[in-house]
């Protein structure tokens, strides 16, 4: 196998892997929607902006080769390493964007599975998910340093909750908190 063919069997953009564990799998369906939306949008941008600077590129590839025609010396043999950069800048781009007509895919296939949210209904749910992720690296700053981060506990405290360490030395996590999953024996609800 040659290098260009060992080059079309790697993504060189996100692996649908990572498109799956990381980019459509966050806390909420509803940032899950948002965060495969913004991809999306991004690659499509970029996918546009490629459109159009292949389409220039084309008319410069035509330009060169109509220059050619009539040039002489040095001049054409500037334009023949024009015409090659150009024409190696287009199939160079090709691996690109087949990646990227596959990531969208990706994309669009996650968006028809989560279905569609108002900006309402995101609206709603963003303190369910800003818990659950302060929530969890609460826990994960427990687990790791044995005491939760400060930033942690400021954002928390935005949100209505607090965390406090008992007399017994364990963190309690108090207040008004709408996920009761999050929870462990040793944490408390107290609304």
């Amino acid at each position: 196998m040659n290098i260009n063919e060992k080059m079309k069997q790697v993504p060189f953009g996100n692996s649908l892997f990572q498109i799956q564990n990381f980019i459509a799998n966050q806390d909420t369906p509803e940032r899950s929607y948002r965060h495969v939306l913004l991809q999306l949008d991004a690659k499509s941008k970029a996918m546009k902006e490629c459109s159009f600077r292949r389409r220039r590129k084309e008319i410069e590839i035509k330009e060169t080769e109509e220059k050619l025609k009539t040039a002489e010396g040095y001049t054409k043999e500037r334009l023949e390493i024009d015409l090659e950069e150009a024409q190696y800048q287009m199939d160079a781009e090709i691996k690109l964007i087949e990646d990227a007509v596959i990531e969208i895919a990706a994309y669009e296939k996650i968006l028809e599975k989560l279905g569609d949210f108002t900006r309402e209904e995101f609206e709603q749910a963003e303190r369910g998910y800003w818990e659950v992720r302060l929530l969890k690296n609460a826990q994960k700053e427990i687990a790791t340093r044995g005491t939760v981060d400060i930033g942690t506990m400021i954002a928390l405290e935005q949100i209505g909750i607090k965390v406090q360490r008992g007399a017994d030395g364990q963190h309690r996590i108090t207040g008004n908190i709408t996920n009761k999953n999050l929870l462990t024996s040793k944490r408390e609800n107290v609304n």
